[in-house]
């Protein structure tokens, strides 16, 4: 029997080159020939990292292909093609084992075991590591010899010093004059008054070409002051180059990098007057001008505007513009619009011209929508099982962490009798010297036994046997049980959807987070409203159902949505009342199979979910 084949191809930089993956493809291709075997779709990843999964739309839309279609067998190239880690190897290959797919390489020849996967996952993973750690320790000895270590910042150059051998000499810079004077003008004209978004607009208008051939933004000039970031803060303008001071971590959950500052003394400083380009009087009057306006752009705890800091919404620093990629953000009254068309600066991506996205969206209407397609996702994953085993190991921990009350009564005690010895302490010592008793010492004394008796009588009555602490976990277990908590989460979305409720929609956060990564928001004709698509773990969910399951989960969620929405009217007051609802949701449900039966919905897995029932 002829096996059907999903091939999978990909590098991973963007200093690597496309003709990769068309070598993969062609040993593919033609060990599926050798095989006798059928190729059913090639899927590829073009410049990402083999130890990133959720942001990879080819292996998403892979798996998603599998769950829909009996494949028999995955090819690759080799196994460090389709992952780096250890983790997200093994999560694929279960996925695979699950469905009876075959995993195989064209350098072997053969299946991948289970050992094999999880051994070479584990040396690239290890291999990953090394080479981070040797570039780490070249960047540091390169620094201390006052060479560039990283990308060049705006204004310099590299050198072409050249040794005794002819070859140029690696990671010396010098001053490009040209930007350098860019430099200095963008320095004066800060200080000056100038806003950093005034600045970029001149510059753009001049035609100055901004940092790596694109065009000025005002973030390129102001960055962050605290990180040292941005035109204006950059300390190798002074001579000064400092390096490690962040590192970046992968957040394991979006899998993209977070900057951590480090401590100070981890940092490397070494002073290069050679490099210096802005005087230090220049530079003492930027630092001041950004001291006289608070340092508004220095998120950090000093900053403060963080007591008028706008408040957490849903869906805060999620939301992305579908035309220049640029974020959106509050610019009203509770009304989202994109940043980028706001400012008017050009974007490099869409050839210098400034977004036109004019499309704003009110804040609530933006949630409202995004909450309606929350329910189909829960009826196809075990998401109330996951969410009960979150909430008792969270109670668990802070049982264990929450000190008992006979601790507590002793730690008391022990402050009281260190009071009442100091007292005693003190009125020996006035009676040594000679000096009259004060009566407000007694009376201090007088007042800490009653409350010393009283701790001890209770502390006695502590001694009695406390509950078990595993009958207080199984009792934690049975309040947090996955029906209890599929109530309650229902009845939250109830509450946000209907009344738009900020706290429940502040308590479904992070429910929310779990499955959602980006809403990307359209451009729609005339006055309707944005187009919105969502992205995230959801799409996996949504392209892994069948269509029937999709439009019958979304069915459910409706007439779960209806029997709360009667049940807090008044509507329903009885079991009967419900019981006959409930009967009547069951008959238009039967009634509707037969139209859904030739509906065909497309879903795109990987780079979020596009049918058209569900299309925002």
């Amino acid at each position: 029997m002829t096996k059907t084949v999903l091939f999978y191809a990909r590098y991973s930089t963007d200093r690597q080159h496309e003709v990769s993956i068309e070598t993969q493809i062609e040993l593919g291709e033609a060990f599926v020939k050798r095989q006798g075997w059928k190729l059913v779709e090639t899927y590829c990843d073009a410049a990402i990292s083999g130890t990133s999964y959720q942001l990879r739309p080819g292996i998403q839309k892979l798996i998603a292909h599998v769950k829909r279609e009996r494949i028999d067998v995955v090819l690759c190239v080799t196994v460090d093609r389709l992952s780096r880690d250890v983790e997200h190897s093994a999560k694929i290959l279960k996925e695979l084992r699950y469905r009876d797919v075959e995993l195989w390489t064209v350098h072997a020849g053969t299946p991948v075991t289970d050992l094999e996967l999880a051994m070479r996952a584990a040396l690239s993973h290890e291999l990953v590591e090394q080479i981070r750690y040797r570039t780490r320790e070249g960047m540091k000895t390169a620094v201390r010899k006052g060479k560039a270590s990283t990308c060049l910042a705006y204004g310099y150059m590299l050198s072409q010093q050249r040794d005794a051998n002819g070859d140029r000499m690696r990671g010396l810079r010098e001053i490009e004059p040209d930007k350098a004077e860019i430099v200095q003008r963008i320095f004066k004209l800060y200080a000056d008054g100038m806003s950093p978004r005034d600045i970029a607009h001149l510059l753009n208008n001049e035609d100055v070409t901004g940092p790596r051939g694109k065009k000025w933004r005002d973030t390129a000039i102001r960055g962050h002051v605290s990180r040292g970031t941005g035109i204006l803060n950059n300390e190798s303008y002074i001579g000064r180059m400092v390096w490690n001071k962040r590192n970046y971590r992968k957040n394991p959950d979006t899998e993209r990098r977070t900057a951590r500052v480090n401590d100070a003394n981890e940092w490397v400083l070494t002073d290069v007057p050679s490099m210096r380009i802005v005087p230090d009087e220049l530079w003492q009057r930027v630092k001041s001008r950004q001291k006289e306006i608070g340092d508004l752009f220095d998120f950090g705890q000093s900053n403060r505007l963080n007591a008028t800091q706008r408040p957490e919404y849903l869906l805060s620093r999620m939301l992305e513009c579908a035309e220049c990629g640029g974020p959106y953000a509050i610019s009203g009254k509770d009304r989202y619009s994109c940043t980028n068309h706001r400012k008017r600066l050009p974007i490099d991506e869409l050839d210098g011209e400034c977004c036109s996205n004019t499309k704003t969206i009110k804040r609530q209407d933006l949630e409202e929508r995004v909450l309606n397609c929350i329910p189909v996702a829960f009826y196809s994953l075990d998401i109330f099982d996951r969410i009960s085993e979150k909430m008792v190991a969270h109670e668990v921990g802070m049982l264990k962490r929450t000190p008992s009350r006979k601790d507590a009564l002793n730690a008391e005690l022990a402050t009281i009798k260190a009071t009442q010895k100091s007292l005693m302490q003190q009125i020996h010592d006035r009676h040594t010297e000679g000096r009259p008793r004060l009566a407000i010492l007694d009376d201090q004394l007088d007042e800490l036994e009653v409350t010393r008796e009283k701790l001890v009588q209770e502390l006695a009555n502590a001694e009695a046997p406390a509950e078990d602490f595993q009958e207080k976990i199984a009792k934690l277990k049975t309040q947090f049980n996955p029906a209890n908590v599929e109530i309650a989460i229902r009845r939250l979305l109830f509450i946000a959807r209907n009344n738009a409720d900020d706290y429940a929609k502040t308590r479904l956060m992070p429910i929310v987070r779990d499955l959602i990564q980006t809403v990307v928001i359209g451009k729609t004709p005339g006055h309707q409203p944005a187009s919105l698509q969502v992205h995230g773990s959801i799409a996996n969910i949504m392209a892994s159902m069948e269509v029937l399951d999709l439009l019958e989960q979304q069915f459910i969620a409706a007439a779960q949505n209806d029997l709360m929405a009667k049940i807090a009217s008044g509507e329903i007051d009885t079991e009967q009342k419900r019981k006959k609802l409930l009967d009547a949701y069951a008959e238009e449900l039967r009634c509707k199979y037969p139209e859904w039966e030739n509906l065909q919905v497309s879903v795109v897995a990987g780079a979020g979910f596009e049918p058209a029932a569900f299309r925002l």
